[in-house]
């Protein structure tokens, strides 16, 4: 049985931060003595204050997004040091531009205090898919390295540059496609992913940045590996707006329920990366068509269409992400995955149910469907 109050505790901890967190960043270090110290300080959402079962709570709480206060403070800090950063490649003539990727940017990140992706990306030199559409917008490059040395080498200076600017930031280069940053003067975890531009057949069409790809540097296999994030932004934004918001609702939904599993379980359902879980609430499509106040039926919608996957294998096999660069489910351990999380959200939609009918004794999945959240 879930027990829906630690749940809330931590979910409101993960969106705000833990109440010593708030108290401690909120405090004033001038010798004033603050009268609320040891205080909950914490603003309270509006999942917070509806008269419904615990259960209800959470799930509401659950798929809203994270304040616009703090995901601000997220992306003001990654752009922060992708321009020192950036401003220290140019002394050394070396030319970037850099963008915003990942939850934080499409608005499905969980976490107050969440981690920020920026790409650190090529200037004035691109990858072309060819055979080029439009040859008369591109010219030869005078720089003859290949591009994958051209990359390297914003990595490589990226490394040193970052842990000189940043002596009391905790550096690690381990990663094989970013620089992950967190401590010392960052109020945000910050991942440097050096990359550059791919002019795919689309974008020499259209000049839409969002269909313009981006090839990401890995460094123990010095290579160059394609990636369309800001296609995948685009698709999972229209589809949430065609559904009134409640695309990014099920993904937010499908990620704290993770969050929140025991360890043995999460060990398993994380096999499912956001990106994937966002590719699968992306082909829920018509069972995203629900008014705001009727968004508690989400539940019970991902429910069953997490159940037809698992019992339908072809189904399962025809899915691929929004991009369609790859299928979803391209090994078992997502397939097991997928088996927990499905049991996640049975478990979930039986205890609303329980809650909203306490004597009936068969789970009856129109109580959910029609249920009103003011």
């Amino acid at each position: 049985m879930i027990d829906f109050g630690k749940r809330l505790d931590r979910l409101k901890d993960r969106r705000q931060g833990t109440r010593e967190r708030a108290t401690y960043e909120s405090a004033s270090f001038d010798g004033i003595k603050m009268d609320n110290y040891g205080q909950d300080i914490r603003t309270k959402e509006i999942y917070e204050t509806l008269k419904e079962s615990n259960s209800i709570k959470y799930t509401i709480g659950a798929m809203a997004s994270v304040n616009k206060k703090s995901t601000q403070i997220s992306i003001l800090e990654g752009n922060r040091v992708a321009d020192s950063l950036i401003k220290s490649l140019e002394f050394k003539n070396i030319y970037t531009e850099s963008k915003l990727q990942g939850s934080v940017a499409l608005d499905i990140h969980i976490k107050g205090h969440s981690d920020v992706d920026m790409l650190i990306i090529k200037k004035g030199i691109f990858k072309v898919e060819y055979p080029r559409l439009t040859p008369e917008n591109y010219s030869t490059s005078s720089d003859d390295r290949l591009m994958v040395d051209i990359v390297q080498e914003i990595r490589l200076e990226s490394e040193d540059i970052l842990q000189r600017k940043f002596p009391k930031v905790d550096v690690d280069t381990s990663g094989n496609k970013s620089i992950a940053m967190s401590g010392g003067s960052l109020q945000r975890k910050v991942d440097i992913v050096p990359a550059c531009w791919y002019d795919t057949h689309t974008y020499q069409q259209t000049q839409n940045e969002s269909d313009r790809g981006i090839e990401i540097y890995h460094k123990s296999n010095h290579e160059l590996i394609l990636n369309l994030p800001f296609t995948h932004i685009k698709l999972i934004s229209n589809r949430d707006y065609r559904y009134n918001g409640n695309l990014k609702s099920v993904i937010r939904l499908m990620k704290n329920m993770i969050a929140d599993m025991p360890d043995y379980k999460k060990r398993v359902a994380k096999k499912l990366s956001s990106y994937d879980l966002a590719s699968i609430a992306y082909h829920m499509e018509s069972r995203l068509s629900m008014s705001y106040d009727m968004r508690l039926g989400l539940v019970e919608k991902t429910r069953e269409y997490l159940n037809y996957l698992l019992i339908s294998p072809y189904a399962r096999s025809l899915l691929e992400v929004p991009d369609e660069s790859r299928k979803i489910f391209d090994n078992n351990e997502k397939v097991k995955a997928l088996e927990v999380l499905e049991s996640e959200f049975t478990a979930l939609a039986e205890a609303i149910f329980r809650d909203l009918n306490p004597c009936l004794p068969q789970y009856n999945p129109n109580s959910i469907l029609n249920k009103r959240v003011a």
